[in-house]
């Protein structure tokens, strides 16, 4: 008896949990997943640029989600969360950022060699975005 207490409040605790996570991540998601990366004249909301090179990744976001560096900062992001993310350019070259599978407290870094903004999701999770405004 005391077995199958203990099992039906096991249950019950993978149960809520896993509705939470549903929850969490049906409510950061977004219907703008095309691909934007531009230079310089991008359409991406820039003003609210932070100046930082460094960037969290946690709850499913990318945090500050705009950020502004001069040419030749290296950015790097770190998994804060217990899934894996990447950092991925929405428009693949050599000058945008394309990282691996990260888990939680890893990091990714990119040098930024030329002018522009860079937009980039998470590949596992696309509606999770950040942009990146590298000046001279």
């Amino acid at each position: 008896m005391k077995q199958n207490k203990g099992l039906l409040i096991g249950m019950a605790v993978v149960i809520v949990v896993a509705l939470i996570a549903v929850i969490a991540v049906s409510g950061h998601k977004s219907s703008n997943t095309s691909p934007t990366t531009t230079k310089s004249s991008s359409s991406a909301n820039t003003s609210g640029a932070v100046a930082t090179t460094a960037v969290n990744i946690q709850n499913y976001m990318f945090s500050p989600m705009v950020i502004k560096v001069k040419v030749g900062s290296t950015v790097t992001w770190t998994n804060q969360d217990q899934v894996h993310h990447t950092v991925t350019a929405d428009t693949v070259s050599a000058d945008a950022p394309n990282g691996p599978l990260i888990g939680q407290g890893e990091k990714y870094s990119f040098t930024f060699k030329k002018a522009g903004t860079y937009t980039f999701h998470c590949m596992p999770h696309p509606y999770m975005h950040g942009t990146v405004v590298v000046t001279n």
